[in-house]
């Protein structure tokens, strides 16, 4: 038996007879990605709910780094935050 990655990838697609239609071309899917595929043009919620959650996360992963990068500039400006003020300023 050889191992995966050299066995030769079988086709997915094949010919056959079919009483009803005469000869057709069946081509395999994987089930997994038809199912996340919606098919057929029909509502399907997994992936209404993934690219949702996916929105979501990025929106707010967004709003992470801008705030972020707001803070690291208030927290650095000596005119916008008195306590990183270069002079010191205890009266000593």
């Amino acid at each position: 038996m050889e191992p995966p990655a050299t066995a030769p990838k079988r086709s997915s697609r094949r010919l056959l007879f079919d009483r009803r239609y005469g000869w057709v071309v069946d081509e395999w899917k994987d089930p997994s990605e038809e199912a996340l595929a919606g098919g057929r043009g029909m509502f399907c919620v997994v992936p209404l709910g993934k690219t949702l959650f996916q929105t979501a996360s990025h929106s707010v992963n967004s709003a992470v780094k801008f705030l972020d990068v707001k803070f690291h500039k208030w927290a650095t400006n000596p005119m916008l935050n008195p306590k990183s003020s270069l002079v010191d300023s205890s009266g000593d």
